[in-house]
């Protein structure tokens, strides 16, 4: 429950304290740490839909579908509202547009984590993308 303090408070850095609904994405941040740090998992490892989306639907007594969708609607918002600064800030360069809206999770799971951008920790740590390291 500490854990998702952080994630909370990182989503409302980005959205603002006013921002509802924000739930469903908290709580993907928050596996998606877990996923990575404590059963240090590699990053390309993971599926989304198979392995955060139904763990937020169950916390959240909804179908998978739906959180799916909702997580999805809620990263492309979180691009779509961060500036310049905070993709620097969270994400370490200047991107386009984000891949996937799963990378949004990465990324921020990334930043809870580590409290740097993600693509510093990866210059730093690059095995972290691989799985299974051990600091």
């Amino acid at each position: 429950m500490v854990q998702m303090i952080n994630e909370t408070a990182l989503v409302h850095e980005i959205f603002g304290p006013g921002k509802k609904g924000t739930r469903a994405l908290i709580c993907a941040i928050c596996e998606a740490g877990k996923l990575l740090f404590e059963e240090r998992r590699a990053m390309d490892d993971i599926l989304v839909t198979k392995d955060i989306y139904p763990r937020v639907a169950r916390q959240m007594a909804k179908d998978s579908r739906s959180v799916a969708r909702q997580v999805e609607r809620l990263s492309n918002q979180c691009w779509d509202t961060m500036d310049c600064l905070q993709k620097r800030k969270y994400i370490g360069k200047e991107l386009k547009d984000i891949r996937a809206p799963k990378d949004m999770i990465f990324y921020l799971a990334f930043y809870v984590r580590f409290k740097e951008s993600f693509y510093k920790i990866l210059e730093e740590h690059p095995e972290l993308l691989f799985g299974g390291w051990d600091f």
